[in-house]
């Protein structure tokens, strides 16, 4: 008998009437001869009205007392998902991370999970019930009530199903699958039937939102299989998988997708005199949890006799981490006496990813040259390229890139 751990995110979970269809998928998986575990996330919408409320009162409210606010919305779809399993005669349980070990580091709101105790999970399936565990959550050594940030509850079903060593992680969402771009964007998006981790977490990490990063990093390295589902609607899905594990997989396309993010700020800071002072930048921002996106540098002289060049730096970061890192950044330029910081917003970050990239790179260039897509950025891997263009360009470079690489016809 396999374990199957399947999670549920909240628009699967955000109303009665849809927790309720959980429920019947959720034993339509029992009748297959499987043992199951279930993650949930909040209902759709309760995680927003819960910061609405603690932002009504601080507009910064402490991130220890949030994670103890938050939590509370995994707690609510737990128990109701329990209690319309029991009522169709099936032994059901909800249980909150606590209770079954899972703990975490003490970076609230950003929390990492360290390690799971399996012996509670074990012990209920050897009782045959079904498990149902929240979400997005954790506990520190203090016993503190730890989140693991937007998404966290894609990591917490990956853990748990890497713990219990089950067969499958399937990840049940609004859509049916993973796209060649995000198809509420690009419509002429294909589905496809299998992605390797590495291109899967590059996309993670550039934008899409179908999975977590840091849930792909898990599965990736205890060899775990993600199936994304719907849950509103039957199908195969995509799954997920290390590719040294299915010949065909290395017969996949160069290009698999392509992948935008917006809510993005690009930071400048220019006459940085020494690489230390550039150091002392990235440290500064690191010691306040703020992660940096896309990086450049570049030197200049302020004259034209030689002299030590100065340093130009660029580098993007999250929307909502801009305020906190302008303050951070404030107290660096006072202490090496830099010029101001200049900030550009209504960027976005458009990437092509696929294990055939790096022999596509001039013809990224050629297609957003072609459309008058100005470049502010760049960088590139073994796996992707990404470029920082203006927003209003965004859905024109999508499409462009899209149909230049055939990703709709792809078989």
């Amino acid at each position: 008998m396999a374990i199957i751990v399947q999670k549920y995110g909240g628009t699967s979970v955000g109303s009665l009437n849809r927790i309720e269809a959980v429920a019947d998928n959720i034993i339509k998986t029992r009748q297959q001869g499987h043992q199951v575990v279930v993650v949930l996330s909040a209902m759709s919408g309760e995680t927003n009205r819960l910061l609405a409320m603690a932002h009504s009162l601080d507009k910064q409210p402490s991130n220890r007392e949030l994670d103890m606010l938050l939590a509370t919305g995994e707690q609510t779809s737990i128990a109701l998902l329990a209690i319309a399993l029991i009522q169709r005669g099936y032994s059901a349980v909800s249980l909150l991370a606590h209770q079954i070990g899972i703990l975490t580091d003490n970076h609230f709101g950003r929390a990492r999970i360290k390690s799971i105790d399996n012996k509670r999970l074990l012990q209920s399936l050897e009782q045959e019930q079904i498990v149902i565990v929240a979400g997005f959550q954790g506990v520190d050594v203090e016993k503190n009530i730890t989140t693991l940030g937007r998404g966290g509850s894609d990591t917490s079903a990956i853990a748990i199903a890497a713990t219990l060593g089950a067969s499958e992680c399937q990840i049940f969402t609004d859509v049916d699958g993973i796209y060649t771009a995000d198809p509420r964007v690009v419509p002429a998006a294909r589905k496809l039937d299998c992605i390797s981790f590495d291109e899967m977490l590059v996309m993670a990490n550039l934008g899409a939102k179908v999975l977590h990063n840091r849930s792909v990093e898990y599965a990736m390295r205890h060899n775990l299989p993600i199936r994304v589902l719907s849950s509103f609607c039957e199908g195969k899905g995509t799954r997920v998988i290390n590719q040294q594990n299915e010949e065909w997989l290395l017969k996949q396309q160069d290009i698999s997708s392509v992948v935008h993010q917006q809510q993005e700020v690009m930071i400048s800071l220019s006459d940085i005199p020494t690489n230390e002072v550039v150091d002392a930048i990235f440290i500064a921002l690191a010691n306040e949890n703020i992660d940096v996106d896309m990086i450049n540098q570049s030197f200049h002289n302020r004259r034209s006799e030689i002299i030590t060049p100065l340093i130009s730096l660029s580098f993007t970061l999250h929307k909502r981490d801009r305020l906190h890192a302008v303050s951070v950044l404030q107290n660096v330029t006072q202490t090496y006496h830099l010029p101001t910081i200049k900030i550009v917003e209504n960027i976005a970050k458009l990437s092509v990813v696929g294990v055939g990239v790096k022999s596509q790179v001039d013809m990224v260039f050629s297609i957003l040259a072609q459309k008058n897509i100005t470049i502010s950025l760049i960088f590139s891997s073994e796996i992707h390229i990404s470029v920082i263009i203006n927003e209003i360009d965004l859905i024109k470079g999508l499409d462009a890139l899209h149909d230049a690489f055939n990703l709709t016809l792809l078989t």
